[in-house]
């Protein structure tokens, strides 16, 4: 069998057509290590979970620097090709991890971006005078996130100078922030709930 560095140049030319974006292309550079790291379990017969973590990182990898969902499920095909070794047992569950470590590094992505609508000023609306109005409506059940999200909030409405806040939201959400306001000095209060009809 050819030795790893010329497996890994079979296994880019492989890839080339299976990288439909630009960032594909780039990932082929950038992954060398790992695609190396995926070569030498497989070559060594390694234990199936070291193939499925090396695979699981370049699932992510290729998720972080923008890559495709097609090159994400095609690249270790090029793997295959370059072992000859099309069709073989380990293919299908390996080509899953990097699936699956790619769909997870999108999935943490998106909420990652979401919480951050979350943070001040996003959540803020300026009144005037020094004040605002905050929504309190972090998606979270977890006292201790919470807590540490109201603190951020207070901590950098007080640095952008707010001296006077409105909160309205979850209650367990506006409480902390009460807490985090008076901690740093802004005096706060929270709107009555509404009544529902």
């Amino acid at each position: 069998m050819a030795d790893r560095s010329a497996l890994l140049a079979s296994w880019d030319e492989a890839d080339r057509p299976r990288a439909p974006l630009p960032a594909d292309r780039a990932i082929i550079e950038a992954a060398a290590s790992l695609r190396g790291l995926v070569l030498e379990v497989l070559l060594a017969r390694g234990a199936d979970d070291e193939l499925y973590d090396a695979c699981a990182m370049l699932g992510h990898l290729i998720a972080t620097r923008g890559g495709s969902p097609s090159y994400a499920s095609a690249t270790l095909d090029g793997a295959s090709e370059a072992m000859n070794a099309v069709g073989a047992p380990w293919l299908v569950t390996a080509r899953a991890a990097v699936v699956e470590a790619f769909a997870a590094a999108l999935a943490d992505s998106a909420r990652r971006e979401a919480d951050q609508g979350w943070e001040f000023p996003c959540c803020a609306v300026p009144l005037g005078q020094a004040a605002v109005a905050i929504a309190a409506g972090l998606p979270s059940d977890d006292d201790e996130a919470i807590a540490a999200w109201a603190a951020r909030v207070a901590k950098a409405a007080a640095l952008s100078g707010v001296r006077r806040a409105v909160v309205s939201g979850g209650e367990r959400a506006c409480a902390a922030l009460l807490d985090a306001f008076g901690l740093v000095g802004v005096e706060a209060h929270q709107t009555p709930r509404m009544a529902r009809r």
